[in-house]
């Protein structure tokens, strides 16, 4: 039988975890009350939390969809045009980064996502290579393909996706999956993004982040790889509320070092508490400091 003090302790940690997740349902807007209701509230969902996914939820990071319906993992409508959360996020997926009030693209946990104009620069300064496409190319870190649509993105701008099919020499059916996997990885290096879709015939138009987005790069340059780290690992935190080290490395495509730094960093400014364990959950995590103190160690 537990002793008074130890049924406290008990009850304060399996709280935590409830605690935790409706910080969540607060900064995700997981909750009818704070969805995201049209155009102007979905962009300043995006600009508070800093960086969000596009439709997928459940990767412990907010997501605009998540945020329009107002519920945790919303189940997805059979005919998705009669499902109003994946027809506004689509909407919203053209109209905002099409005025460069956020940047849009597969750049996070390899999915669709949005980064706020505040935070964009911290990003592409540590996941921009250093040296020119050709350079990476030629250290092996760039496809053949995707080396041969940034050629075509460098000379001649803006294109279409047939263009760049045309282009590259890989508009036959059978090389489809090549140019597929060489378009995403020019999205999650930064190189090349989506710009505009059009509808009549339907088709994409791309360009070169660099010309797209040349001042958020010069941005970036600016800063130091430890302190880009930082930015945006702190938003992490301040919005998911805890979250392992190992796991916003992955998700966030960032340096782990850079990520366990920058934690450390913001254990020392009394931000979290570094390798907290928390009831329920497998391992260790770093957790804002006002729930620590509010229960103790498991």
């Amino acid at each position: 039988m537990l002793e008074p003090d130890s049924r406290i302790k008990e009850s304060r940690r399996a709280a935590l975890g409830e605690a935790l997740e409706r910080h969540r349902d607060h900064h995700f807007r997981r909750i009818p009350s704070r969805r995201v209701a049209g155009e102007r509230t979905a962009l300043r969902f995006i600009e508070d939390v800093g960086f969000c996914t596009a439709f997928t939820a459940g990767l412990g990071l907010p997501c605009l969809r998540e945020a329009i319906v107002g519920a945790r993992e919303p189940v997805a409508d059979e005919h998705i045009q009669h499902d109003y959360g994946i027809v506004m996020t689509w909407r919203f997926k053209d109209t905002l980064p099409e005025r460069r009030l956020v940047y849009y693209g597969k750049v996070i946990g390899g999915r669709p996502s949005f980064i706020a104009r505040d935070l964009l620069g911290a990003f592409l300064k540590l996941r921009v290579e250093s040296g020119s496409y050709r350079k990476l190319y030629e250290r092996g870190m760039l496809s053949h393909c995707g080396k041969l649509v940034m050629d075509t993105l460098t000379r001649r701008g803006a294109a279409e996706t047939r263009v760049l099919k045309l282009s590259s020499g890989y508009a036959q059916p059978s090389k489809r999956a090549t140019f597929d996997r060489a378009m995403r990885e020019l999205q999650e290096k930064f190189l090349a993004l989506k710009i505009e879709e059009r509808a009549d015939p339907f088709c994409y138009v791309w360009d070169t982040v660099e010309h797209r987005w040349g001042d958020a790069i010069r941005e970036g340059r600016e800063l130091s790889r430890a302190e880009a780290a930082y930015r945006i690992v702190k938003r992490y935190f301040e919005v998911a509320g805890f979250g392992a080290e190992r796991t916003i490395a992955r998700l966030l495509a960032i340096d782990p070092q850079l990520v366990a730094r920058a934690a450390r960093r913001l254990e020392r400014e009394r931000v979290i508490t570094r390798e907290y364990r928390i009831d329920g959950f497998p391992g260790t995590y770093g957790i804002l400091r006002q729930f620590a103190e509010a229960a103790p160690r498991a």
